[in-house]
């Protein structure tokens, strides 16, 4: 419970009284078995605005725009403001230094509003592509906001912080059995409801989302930083709910 709480105060704008639970403070690298949970409790608290709207009449789309809307104020645009950041600061490029300088400059370039429109815009078109073909808003968003914080732990896996990163901003080393523990969450409910290849395919895309960035912040930064954290969180989530929709929109 403390470790689910912690991931709450991290990940979404829900006020915790912290002292209520622990007098202790919050471990996130010992809660990061948490993180598909927490992601699946924001996607399903998202999905249900979306899954009431339809019941009320409202079309799939404002129905989608409203689920959408509800979560970003759920999490504060949390991975949102970091695909942004990372946008900014690798489209700019230039020194170490002066690519995290623009990551942390609070004003929004053109590479990161570009990027955050287009992300928006394709989450709404995945979420309202898949709920025509017949899944719930809470699977769906549930899916998609637990696939990108797994990604967030296979990515610390993978790779290492680098020295620009803020104090806090990235998690420690995670423990075989926490990961074991965060694939067995996120990966149960997604077998139960979606295909093998789906599933698969979503995988293959996710993969590649996260070498792809994770070497890039390599090249830009010497390592990962929290807002790179964030945009592989987003950019995961969207990869695999398009695997999800290539295998039904490819089946004659």
């Amino acid at each position: 419970m403390v470790d689910f709480v912690a991931t709450v105060m991290f990940f979404t704008r829900i006020p915790v009284n912290w002292a209520y639970f622990s007098d202790k403070a919050p471990n996130l690298t010992r809660a990061a078995w948490a993180f598909p949970l927490i992601g699946y409790f924001i996607g399903f608290c998202s999905g249900i605005i979306g899954d009431l709207s339809l019941f009320f009449g409202l079309s799939t789309f404002i129905s989608c725009l409203l689920a959408v809307a509800f979560s970003v104020m759920l999490t504060g645009a949390f991975h949102e403001d970091g695909l942004a950041d990372m946008a900014d600061g690798f489209g700019a490029g230039g020194s170490r230094e002066r690519v995290n300088e623009i990551m942390h400059d609070s004003r929004l370039g053109t590479y990161g509003v570009t990027a955050l429109t287009l992300g928006l815009l394709i989450r709404v078109g995945l979420i309202v592509s898949l709920v025509d073909l017949g899944y719930s808003f809470a699977l769906i968003m549930g899916t998609g906001f637990a696939s990108g914080k797994m990604a967030i732990i296979v990515t610390r896996k993978f790779f290492n912080p680098s020295y620009l990163a803020k104090t806090g901003s990235i998690i420690g080393y995670i423990s075989a059995k926490s990961i074991l523990y965060a694939t067995l969450i996120w990966l149960v409910p997604v077998i139960l409801f979606l295909s093998f290849f789906s599933i698969l395919l979503g995988l293959v895309f996710v993969a590649t989302a996260i070498c792809f960035l994770g070497l890039r912040a390599n090249h830009y930064l010497g390592g990962i930083t929290g807002d790179v954290l964030g945009a592989i969180a987003f950019a995961s989530e969207l990869l695999f709910l398009l695997g999800i929709l290539s295998i039904f929109t490819g089946v004659p």
